[in-house]
Order: structure tokens, then C-alpha cells, then sequence
């Protein structure tokens, strides 16, 4: 299969050492039995503690306090139901408000937090992840990113999920230029200057080396820009007719907004961050019903038919009910889901240390999360296999989360032959 060419240059290599010290310090500890849980970081008699860094007060809180309520409320309802993890411990959430647009501040907030939580259960940010990946391998603590670059399915101190936004782009793009009816049609990409923008045009370039086209522009903005007037007259002049495009939500808006004003419409085609249902009632909404999809995973979350969504959106009414059911609240709850599982065979195991933690996400197969997103193989890092399929969502105003699918199970060969390497 062909390399993933590496368009970005990751400062990793200062990294090595230090995990590989750790990890022969975990192997020498990795018989410290449930004896020790009194002195075990994150755990608390019969309480384990879970960290989470989010934004909670900047622009970027319409995604991390759902992120957290859709988080929260899958261990409530864990709590109250079946007495926690293997039904003897609850889990309680440590939570940090950290600033997007800052990648220092994260890591700031794993210090304050790191020694009263057994694993942190939110990371979001591309730029975030980069800032605490070489304080988790100093302290021996596994991560969920909630973000979806390719390059985590390779890091040992991290438990990735969901499809990421590599394999979201050759997919939706993919789809777009073959059934999706766009033959063709040039291509391009939006994307917001991070890591998770970078992230999003070595899809689109790596689908395109594949079949045989060249991206004609891709065009970058920053998180606090507010005109974009100059981009979107590059992408009409460069005659783009597909664009990917990786922002948050405040920008989609500004974005396609600005495409409208200036009679600009090409088929858009958003990352999963780049959604928020507001969108969908918003004076742009029928221009968004022509031309914008969503690139993401699953049912929608409008279909009563999905017995997971049944039971996610029963949590939320039940235990956080001033939550919007909410994409993000959605994405939340999902990531619960190899969290529990990591955690149920450190319980198992008797060992909920720092070293039994991180052995229990080397042990999971497969994780159970309801079908509320495909299957992702874990295993020992190197045999990770995340999801190499796509839904992609149209818009419509009238349903739940304003989306519907357009095409389930969409696999281009591109994503299947797609390589994670560890830079």
C-alpha cells in the first residue's frame, strides 16, 4: 500500500525518549495490584476521576460545553444504572476551561489536574493535542483527543475514535466527484490555519494523488477572522466547484454566508467540527440546503429507527436535561464509549494505576458504542484501525441536528489504502 506522504513536520522526535523510558517503567510496575488504588492518581476510594480539557467560555464553548454534557451524561446514566465501572466504581468528571485558540493553554490545565485524575477523557483541538502529547508521556497518562487527525491512531498515550478528518475528506470528496454527480469538477479547500486544517487538505491531496486530479487551491483562514470576502472570490476565480472546507461553526456560517452575497455556489463539503444545527435556521439556511454537506459517521440523529439514538437522547432528557441534543453533545456521548471500556478492564484486571490504565487500551478489540459510529479496531497501537467509511449528511431544517443523510457507508478505495504512520 502506498505511504501517506507527510506534508506536515511534527516536533515528535523529541518525544521518543520519553516515551520510550516510560513505557519500560510501566512494563516494571505493571504488577501494582488494586492494593495500591488509595495512593493510584484518579482514583478515590470508590470514585475514579477523569479529566476533561475544554473550552468552556470563549467562541469555541458552543462545541466544548456540549462536548462535556454529552460526556457527563453517559457516566451519570453509567452511575445511576449500573453502579459505574464493573458496578463498584462512579466516575466523576474534572473539568478545565481551556482557550482554543491558545495550544499552551491545555497543557497549562493537564498540569493543574494531573495528578487527581486516572486518564483525561477530553482533549479538543488539534493544536491542544500537539501541546499535552509530550506531558502524557512524562506522566504516564492516556488522552482521548476530541479531534480526529490520522495521526493519533499511532500514539501510544492517546485513545482516539471516530473517523478521522483525512479519511472524512477522501471519502466526502470522493463520493462527491463519483455517485455524488460532480465529475469533474475542480477542487479545493478551505481550511482554518491549525493542525486540524492541515489535517483536512492531506486528505483532499492524498484522494487526489489517488485519482489522478490536482487541487487547484487551497485556501487557509484564521479562527478570528471576519471577512472573507478575499478567499471566496480566490476559490470562485480559481473556478473551484468542490470545496472542502475546515472551520467551526461561527465561521461555516460567515463563510457560506459570504459565498451567497456573492452568488458563489459550488458544493461545499464541511469536516464534522464545522456543523452546528443554528445553522440550519439561519437566514442562509436555503442556500445551505442546496449546496453544503457534512462529511461525519453514522445514523442521523433524527432517525427513531437507531436503538442507540434512542438511548442517547433518553440519557439527555433524563440526566442533562437543559442540554441541547446537539451534535457535539452527540460527539460527547460517544467518546464515552472507549473510555468505559479501557476502564472496565483496568477494574477487571484489579490494576486502575497509571500502568493498568494504559495496558487496558493496548487490550481493547473492538468497542461497543451503541452504532452511533462504526467500528474502530483497537489493539496495541500498531494494529489500530479507525472507521474508512463516511456518512454524508445533506441539510435539512426540518429534522433533528438540521441533518439527513445523503449516502450511508460511502468507502472510497482512497481511504481503504490509506496508511496511519506515526511521524
Amino acid at each position: 500500500m502506498t505511504k501517506v506522504s507527510t506534508i506536515r513536520a511534527r516536533t515528535i522526535n523529541e518525544r521518543t525518549l520519553v516515551l520510550a523510558t516510560s513505557a519500560l517503567l510501566l512494563a516494571a510496575c505493571g504488577g501494582e495490584s488494586a492494593n495500591a488504588v488509595a495512593n493510584t492518581p484518579g482514583v478515590s476510594g470508590d470514585t475514579i476521576y477523569i479529566g476533561a480539557l475544554t473550552p468552556l467560555s470563549d467562541a469555541v464553548a458552543v462545541i466544548g460545553k456540549p462536548l462535556l454534557a454529552g460526556l457527563s451524561t453517559y457516566f451519570d446514566k453509567l452511575n445511576a444504572e449500573q453502579g459505574g465501572v464493573g458496578g463498584r466504581y462512579k466516575v466523576k468528571i474534572l473539568a478545565e476551561d481551556i482557550t482554543y485558540a491558545n495550544p499552551s493553554s491545555g497543557a497549562q490545565k493537564f498540569q493543574k489536574i494531573k495528578d487527581q485524575v486516572a486518564m483525561i477523557g477530553l482533549v479538543v483541538g488539534t493544536d491542544q493535542v500537539n501541546g499535552v502529547l509530550p506531558l502524557l508521556a512524562e506522566d504516564s497518562v492516556v488522552a482521548v483527543p476530541t479531534t480526529f487527525d490520522a495521526e493519533w491512531v499511532r500514539e501510544d498515550w492517546l485513545l482516539p475514535w471516530g473517523p478521522p478528518y483525512q479519511l472524512q475528506a477522501i471519502n466526502a470528496v470522493g463520493y462527491a466527484l463519483t455517485d455524488g454527480g460532480l465529475q469533474g469538477k475542480t477542487v479545493c479547500t478551505l481550511t482554518l490555519a491549525t493542525g486540524y486544517g492541515e489535517a483536512t487538505v492531506e486528505g483532499v491531496e492524498y484522494l487526489a494523488n489517488a485519482m489522478g486530479f490536482k487541487v487547484a487551491m487551497n485556501a487557509t483562514f484564521k479562527q478570528d477572522d471576519q471577512d472573507f470576502v478575499a478567499p471566496v472570490t480566490q476559490l470562485r476565480n480559481a473556478g473551484c466547484g468542490v470545496i472542502m472546507l475546515a472551520s467551526l461553526p461561527s465561521v461555516t456560517g460567515k463563510v457560506l454566508g459570504t459565498a451567497a452575497q456573492l452568488g458563489f455556489a459550488p458544493r461545499w463539503i464541511g469536516t464534522s467540527p464545522s456543523w452546528h444545527h443554528a445553522l440550519a435556521a439561519s437566514p442562509i439556511k436555503d442556500y445551505l440546503v442546496k449546496n453544503f454537506w457534512v462529511s461525519w459517521d453514522g445514523p442521523a440523529m433524527s432517525d427513531s429507527t437507531e436503538a442507540g439514538v434512542r438511548t442517547m437522547l433518553a440519557a439527555q432528557a433524563k440526566y442533562a436535561p437543559g442540554q441541547e441534543a446537539d451534535f457535539y453533545y452527540y460527539a460527547g456521548y460517544t467518546v464515552a464509549f472507549p473510555i468505559h471500556a479501557a476502564l472496565e478492564k483496568a477494574v477487571a484486571s484489579g490494576d486502575l494505576s497509571r500502568a493498568g490504565v494504559f495496558a487496558a487500551t493496548q487490550a481493547l478489540a473492538t468497542t461497543m458504542n451503541d452504532g452511533l459510529v462504526s467500528e474502530y479496531v483497537y489493539g496495541a497501537v500498531a494494529a489500530r484501525n479507525p472507521p474508512r467509511t463516511a456518512t454524508i449528511f445533506r441539510v435539512n431544517p426540518d429534522v433533528s441536528l438540521g441533518l439527513a443523510v445523503e449516502k450511508r457507508g460511502v468507502a472510497m478505495p482512497a481511504a481503504a489504502s490509506y496508511e496511519f504512520v506515526k511521524r
